[in-house]
């Protein structure tokens, strides 16, 4: 699987891709020059880390602190220090600020400080919509600089498919001003067809209740199993497109899921003028290139979630996983 250069630089994090762990700045005194401007705007500048002001020192010195013991399991200041060169004295201090903010506590019988339970709050808003971001991000500018429509993704919120994510900031054929945070309908709309077509058969169910409790008598048998019968053609053809009557009629949506060990994470949609592209040209020009890059973005979530599972290796295994990109 090939990337382009802009999509190869442009993951976040310093952890996403191999032989990116680079040393922190604090570490060699390294300093960048500062933009002037605010990173990462919606024009699709992607460097989503570089900053717009100078960083404050102490508080990396204590985010690498906190990343190391929650490493090491049980730290001393000597293994801290062993580790990332900073005096004794500072490491203390950082130690002791974690400890009053919960995050660290110094254990006599375990020899050393440890990380407590509050560290998980660090993690809860990430495995969600936020990687996803994440890792489509790139992609999803790159692959509206090829075909020039606009990218959405969209993620499961309640009874519809809330919009998170659009490139209609850098896309010269886009249609309307925005679409984040719209709910476009399950049942109608291409993202909420691509996620339910592909989504397990008890959340499918689930979802179905759902509808059927707030339709008023609207959505019964007969139309579940009419969008039964809709949700299959949409598994065999891998892709969903928004029903014909939803407005505007002059354009339409193509979408296809994300998914990562069987679960959908989001769907990912173009949405194009209907007379701008020639049906015998929609497979070739909209969806193929819409499924390749969904294709790439699961490899990176795999090894992303693979990469964050290392941490619960015993010392001394080795885990083997480079992605075949």
């Amino acid at each position: 699987m090939e990337f382009s250069a802009q999509t190869s630089d442009a993951i976040a994090g310093e952890d996403v891709l191999p032989g990116s762990d680079r040393p922190p700045v604090w570490k060699d005194g390294f300093r960048r020059e500062m933009p002037s401007c605010r990173a990462n705007s919606r024009r699709g500048t992607t460097d989503a880390i570089k900053p717009s002001y100078p960083p404050v020192e102490s508080v990396r010195r204590a985010l690498e602190i906190l990343r190391i013991l929650n490493r090491l399991r049980i730290g001393s200041v000597g293994d801290i220090h062993a580790a990332t060169r900073l005096p004794k004295p500072t490491i203390v201090r950082m130690l002791d600020t974690l400890i009053a903010d919960g995050y660290v506590v110094r254990d006599n019988m375990c020899g050393g400080y440890r990380v407590t339970h509050r560290v998980e709050e660090l993690h809860a808003g990430y495995e969600g919509i936020a990687e996803v971001i994440e890792a489509s991000r790139p992609f999803a500018i790159d692959l509206t600089n090829s075909i020039k429509w606009p990218v959405g993704i969209g993620t499961l919120d309640g009874d519809a498919i809330a919009v998170q994510f659009w490139t209609g900031a850098i896309s010269p054929w886009v249609h309307v001003n925005t679409l984040l945070h719209n709910r476009p309908n399950l049942l109608t709309s291409a993202m909420g067809r691509a996620y339910m077509a592909f989504c397990g058969e008890a959340e499918r169910e689930s979802l179905f209740a759902m509808i059927r409790a707030k339709g008023g008598g609207s959505f019964g048998p007969e139309q579940e199993a009419q969008h039964n019968a809709l949700l299959a053609n949409v598994r065999r053809n891998g892709y969903a497109l928004r029903s014909p009557r939803t407005e505007p009629r002059r354009n339409t949506t193509v979408a296809v899921p994300i998914r990562h060990d069987g679960a959908v994470l989001a769907s990912m949609t173009v949405s194009f003028f209907i007379t701008a592209v020639p049906r015998s040209k929609i497979e070739e020009r909209i969806i193929e290139p819409l499924k390749e890059t969904v294709d790439r973005i699961e490899t990176v979530i795999a090894f992303m979630r693979r990469r964050r599972s290392q941490v619960n290796i015993a010392d001394g295994d080795v885990m083997d996983y480079p992605p075949a990109f």
